[in-house]
């Protein structure tokens, strides 16, 4: 069950932004985001509170995500220009890469402590190497995010954050798991 309420409590927000997104366009799928963006904060931190309530802690990546969207959509009305939010999802996905490359160089799997409640027992070779594999691939989705606002309207690249984003993190993390099943921690390994 807590699986399912981390899932909406991550998910949530970005569901809530496009679907505002759709209902404040006009016709030709203009003019949405900024008023989107308002509701993407508020859902935000909706999403932090219901994260404390229901998880009894608030994770390290919906702080740092939370803090983005509050201060690039907080530009984003401010000066009243959809640029902000847009690179918000590039910054944040450097900010990841560059976090987890830097501790897989220095040989410090940092990804461990976001994500070793989540996981059984594994050696620290998988820890590193799945640092450097979602160090890449946020770096990858960084450089798709550029890519894609940069040449997609606002409705088509709000869209690929539900339909390429979303999809594509489920088949990475999927594909993460081999690396799991081969270094996890037996009973008898313990001992």
């Amino acid at each position: 069950m807590n699986q399912v309420i981390k899932l909406l409590i991550e998910l949530g927000p970005i569901v809530v932004f496009f679907y505002a997104n759709g209902q404040y366009s006009d016709e030709n799928g203009m003019g949405g985001i900024i008023p989107a963006t308002k509701v993407f904060m508020v859902a935000m931190a909706i999403s932090m509170v219901c994260s404390k309530i229901f998880l009894k802690k608030i994770a390290t990546m919906l702080w740092v995500s939370a803090a983005l969207v509050g201060v690039f959509g907080g530009l984003t009305i401010y000066f009243d220009s959809e640029l902000f939010i847009k690179i918000k999802p590039t910054i944040l996905y450097t900010f990841f890469s560059v976090t987890l490359l830097a501790g897989y160089a220095k040989g410090k799997p940092f990804i461990k402590t976001l994500m070793e409640a989540g996981f059984p027992p594994v050696k620290e070779i998988a820890w590193m190497k799945m640092s450097r594999n979602w160090g890449l691939y946020f770096a990858f989705s960084a450089i798709l995010n550029e890519v894609l606002w940069r040449n997609l309207s606002n409705a088509d690249w709000i869209s690929a954050k539900i339909w390429v984003f979303m999809p594509l993190s489920f088949i990475f993390a999927m594909s993460q798991m081999p690396i799991i099943m081969k270094h996890q921690i037996e009973e008898a390994d313990e001992d």
